[in-house]
């Protein structure tokens, strides 16, 4: 529903219910308000009904009432990190129309407590996505830098092909906002270290570059210990033609959320994957 949609059913209303709508305006009128002020306030409250509205039925395809608190706090957390760039969260049945079968998350869900719903935007590009890091370390938490540095560091690799690492996995369901930024829904596991270990890039899939800034910054706000403060997480795409492939870490000691680069065949114990679901 649009403004011009709110606003014709508020006329709509003042011309069916005209005594009660004259009544209101006297009363706005007597405490120094006026009937604009009152009728865009009452479009706003719809709008923001509605949208809860819209949320709460695509939950209802969660069968389990815990898991559909665990999407609701989800979609809190990347919410308030999508308003500190005023990116507009997609409502979750934006992504069911797009695609997304939240029945199907949920059973996975069920299944492992570890996975996490991730909203995360694909296209923000390397500027957009210090500005969220250089808001997080503003707050005393796990990414404040007293010394004015950057939380998110690159490798020059990185860098130099963030646009390779910044696209949505091929195939994936995308709901594309007003500004040209490609929002996905995946469930990522946020154990502490990757759910699979010891392995080369060769063995995936693996979460993208936005899908684990994300999650790092939605367990940032929620109050929650970041990832891979003793492992790496391979991220998905490759780099220099294939030869590498970045990877994630956390350096608890710096608050820094690094992004360094490895040949795909490397492998150790401490660096695994996270395959998403969705």
């Amino acid at each position: 529903m649009t403004a011009a949609d709110t606003g014709d059913r508020t006329r709509l209303m003042r011309g069916l219910f005209p005594e009660l709508a004259a009544e209101l305006d006297g009363a706005l009128a007597a405490n120094g308000g006026t009937a604009d002020d009152f009728d865009a306030w009452l479009d706003g409250e719809t709008a923001r009904l509605r949208a809860t509205t819209i949320g709460a039925a695509a939950f209802t395809e969660v069968l389990d009432v815990a898991q559909r608190e665990r999407f609701e706090r989800a979609f809190a957390a990347a919410s308030a990190v999508a308003a500190w760039l005023d990116l507009a969260l997609p409502q979750p049945e934006a992504f069911a129309h797009a695609g997304v079968a939240f029945s199907g998350l949920g059973a996975a869900l069920a299944a492992d407590p570890t996975l996490l719903p991730v909203p995360a935007p694909h296209g923000l590009g390397m500027a957009g996505w210090r500005r969220l890091f250089a808001r997080a370390a503003a707050d005393d938490g796990p990414l404040s830098h007293q010394d004015g540095g950057s939380p998110l560091v690159l490798a020059s690799e990185a860098e130099r092909e963030f646009t390779s690492l910044d696209r949505a996995a091929a195939g994936v369901p995308v709901v594309r906002d007003s500004g040209g930024v490609d929002w996905t829904l995946r469930l990522v596991p946020a154990g502490l270290a990757p759910a699979v270990l010891g392995l080369s890039f060769e063995h995936g899939p693996h979460a993208t570059l936005p899908e684990m800034l994300m999650l790092q910054l939605m367990r940032a706000v929620a109050g929650e210990p970041l990832v891979d403060a003793r492992s790496f997480t391979w991220l998905a795409g490759t780099l220099s033609d294939g030869r590498l492939a970045a990877r994630h870490v956390y350096d608890a000691a710096e608050h820094s959320v690094r992004i360094n680069c490895r040949e795909v065949g490397n492998q150790g114990p401490h660096l695994g994957a996270r395959p998403p679901i969705g």
